[in-house]
């Protein structure tokens, strides 16, 4: 596994997910792409990645590096040929570092696309031999060395802009790091605050406490800034108080220039201190300077009355007059309580604790937001008392508690105990049974955030991607306070990203082709959140054109993914789009097109132990519906017995289960033994072959058969009995990899069940 503990596949679908958020004009991602690349390298690679991936690796990182010198053109196309360089690499894993020539010369003519000269030889070299043991070091370095001359590498100083508008000391603002992470992780919030708060700004100029909320965050970011002497952050935020302080008084108008440059700023506030936070991490050599010379003069032209303000180039920028800081006394008081709440804190990961704001008094005639609607319902919600709490000790707690019900429940099954008849101690075991239980409840809600954090970050996506495509989109928000596990918020994100990307695009009409069609000019994305059952439920509705089902049908024939005789349902040749690289788009854009396609949400997804539809009517628009867990700590499964072990299969992977009549049994040569369930062939898999454990039963028609569907594949998994429904608290194996193993729990009983991995057990039986 490369890097010690990330399969190759996964790094790979990583990258591919990665690719699809790139917007060119930003490299912010291209660095992330960098650093999954990087894990493929010669030399960091784990020992079983084929070395013609490794190689594959060193030509797609110089290719990168180009785009980040400007050697490269930074276009939607070479983005489409860097992903399509992604899928060959994704093709050479799965052909298990033996691909054939067609992979390596498309691999190689996409990089000459994109301006890189690739010899497919040079992948190839000694590869064969070295796979037949015949191959030696100084053949796979000599090719190595090709790969790298072809892909130069970067020069770490030559992609940091020259600070020469304030230069930070680093051994200044790192004297204090329990200050400093403090100051990092209220300053996400602060700037998360002041993107939501311009945006609903955008509809509503002249509200002058929205201003003010967004005046509060870079007030209070520049203050500190300068206490903790981050030069440059503080030089750029209180810049822009000061353009906000003349909206305030009235001498500019809030116009959509203001607007733009508060976003941007606060875009690159952000990246500024991600690279501060790098640097608290990993050491002072991380360090990267900004020049802030461009923001500095755009905003400058704006307060003398520029209507608009064209980014300056950093070479040409005069170096801005720097104004003494003066603080006043608000300010002072501020920092020193900043100060003495972060002096007993560890220096390496600070508790902060604080108490929440009174909730504003809630306006006569609160805007309407074109862009982004939040839903009815949500009215005012009392605010109490909150604190962050290390998320290692929350996780030991959670923990901790998984361990107390399983004992508790091993204790009450003992069977000694359970001859005891004292109803003073049946008594008691049920009381300790409800206070197990409501700690369980508490502990699992802790881990629970809203969703609203991830849904705020679609109105700016939903904003940019509908003024860059010239289509007028409202985005309504539904459910944005119902609750997700905390370790899901980040995973969930890429793949919400592509699909709204997808709605804008692909989905809504241009203003006039809307009109054509008796549509409003303003096309609806619809983004709702809400728990149904055990599980909570993401959907991404819009009322564009729908799924062009002819077209995916014969797409999918021409794939031969299917024949021209299968009688398929729209609903499943529209699920079809879930497909590795199937697309129907019939040109690339700035916005979507990247040679991969909806597969990396589904993998994305399902790697959260989720599932992912669709359901589109042509000309009408289209639904696409996530459901996930509630929590990834605990999973909801049936027992299943194979001979004396027991094993957990998720419930969301469940289809039916039976018993196997005889007629539908059959074996078929080179494909195995099937079952045929609802007039489809589904292959056996018997679960006793795969883990080695003695069965009661050997004939599949004496057993039972569960039907699974993961990644669009169907198996039939033959256990001996089904055990029932049961909650369980998922245990990691302690850094074991076990092929079509996820993890394991201690059942009530105090045996130990494993839960199975279905794309492993598949894999472990393939076709």
């Amino acid at each position: 596994m490369a890097d010690g503990h990330k399969p190759l596949s996964d790094i790979l679908d990583e990258m591919a997910l990665k690719i699809l958020m790139i917007e060119p004009g930003d490299l912010s991602i291209v660095g992330e792409l960098l650093d999954l690349i990087e894990l493929l390298l010669p030399g960091r690679a784990a020992a079983d990645t084929p070395v013609v991936i490794q190689r594959m690796a060193a030509a797609f990182k110089g290719a990168l590096e180009k785009f980040i010198m400007g050697e490269l053109a930074d276009s939607a196309e070479n983005y489409e040929y860097l992903g399509q360089c992604i899928t060959e690499m994704q093709e050479s894993a799965r052909k298990e570092g033996h691909p054939g020539e067609n992979i390596l010369v498309r691999f190689c003519d996409n990089m000459k696309k994109i301006g890189l000269a690739v010899d497919p030889s040079s992948l190839l070299g000694g590869t064969a031999a070295a796979f037949a043991g015949q191959g030696d070091e100084e053949d796979g370095l000599q090719a190595e060395d090709e790969c790298l001359a072809a892909a130069p590498p970067l020069d770490s100083g030559s992609a940091q802009p020259s600070g020469g508008a304030g230069q930070e000391s680093i051994p200044d603002f790192l004297q204090d790091t329990d200050l400093l992470a403090g100051f990092i992780e209220e300053a996400f919030e602060h700037l998360e605050s002041i993107e939501v708060n311009v945006l609903e700004l955008e509809q509503s100029p002249d509200d002058m406490e929205i201003i003010n909320n967004i005046f509060r965050p870079f007030h209070t970011i520049k203050g500190v800034s300068g206490f903790l002497n981050l030069k440059t952050i503080n030089r750029l935020a209180h810049a822009t108080e000061n353009l906000l302080d003349d909206v305030r008084n009235g001498k500019r108008p809030m116009d959509s220039a203001v607007i733009d440059i508060v976003l941007t700023v606060g875009d690159a506030l952000k990246s500024m201190v991600e690279d501060i936070k790098n640097v608290l991490q990993n050491g002072p050599a991380n360090y990267k300077d900004t020049d802030i010379r461009s923001f500095l003069a755009s905003i400058t032209q704006l307060q003398e009355g520029g209507a608009e303000a064209p980014p300056v180039e950093p070479d040409s920028a005069p170096e801005p007059v720097s104004r003494p800081e003066v603080f006043d006394a608000e300010e002072e008081a501020e920092l020193l309580a900043v100060e003495e709440a972060a002096a007993p804190v560890a220096p390496a990961r600070p508790v902060v604790a604080r108490a929440a704001q009174p909730a504003s008094a809630p306006r006569a005639e609160p805007p309407a937001s074109p862009a982004a609607r939040a839903s009815a319902d949500s009215g005012p919600k009392k605010i109490g008392a909150s604190i962050k709490v290390d998320v290692e000790k929350l996780d030991a707690l959670v923990n901790a508690v998984g361990e107390l019900v399983i004992m508790q429940s091993l204790v009450r099954q003992n069977k000694l105990v359970s001859r005891i008849a004292d109803p003073k101690l049946t008594k008691d075991f049920s009381q300790l049974t409800r206070i197990t239980s409501e700690l369980q409840r508490t502990a699992m809600s802790m881990r629970m955030v809203p969703i609203k954090q991830t849904f705020d970050k679609m109105i700016r996506l939903v904003r940019d991607l509908s003024k860059k495509s010239g289509k007028k989109v409202d985005l309504i928000m539904e459910g944005a306070d119902t609750e997700i596990d905390r370790n899901m918020v980040d995973s969930i994100y890429d793949p919400l990203v592509h699909m709204m990307r997808n709605s804008v695009d692909h989905g809504i009409s241009p203003p006039a082709d809307r009109a054509q069609f008796g549509k409003p000019e303003t096309g609806t994305v619809y983004l709702r959140a809400y728990q149904k059952g055990g599980s909570m439920m993401i959907e991404i509705e819009d009322d564009g054109e729908g799924l062009n089902t002819k077209k995916i049908r014969k797409k999918a024939i021409e794939r031969g993914l299917i024949s021209e005789s299968d009688a398929l349902s729209d609903f499943e040749l529209n699920n079809l789009i879930f497909l590795p690289g199937f697309s129907t788009a019939d040109k690339i854009t700035d916005v979507s097109g990247r040679g991969v396609g909806m597969d990396v949400v589904k993998k994305a997804v399902e790697k959260l132990r989720g599932k992912v539809e669709v359901q589109s009517q042509s000309g009408k628009g289209s639904l696409f519906v996530i459901r996930l867990p509630l929590t990834l700590a605990i999973i909801d499964g049936i027992i299943v017995r194979v001979g004396s072990e027991r094993y957990i299969i998720p419930t969301i992977a469940i289809q039916e289960s039976m018993h196997p009549e005889e007629k539908n049994y059959s074996t078929v040569h080179g494909r195995g033994e099937n079952l045929l369930v609802r007039g489809d062939l589904v292959p056996i898999i018997r679960l006793y072959e795969i883990f080695g454990v003695a069965s009661t039963y050997t004939d599949p028609c004496d057993a039972i058969v569960v039907v699974v569907e993961n990644e669009g594949r169907r198996r039939a998994l033959m256990v001996d009995e089904l055990l029932g429904k049961e909650e369980v608290v998922i245990k990691n194996l302690g850094g074991l990899d076990v092929p079509g193993v996820a993890g394991g729990t201690i059942l009530g009983d105090g045996r130990v069940g494993l839960i199975l991995d279905l794309a492993g057990v598949m894999a472990s039986k393939a076709d």
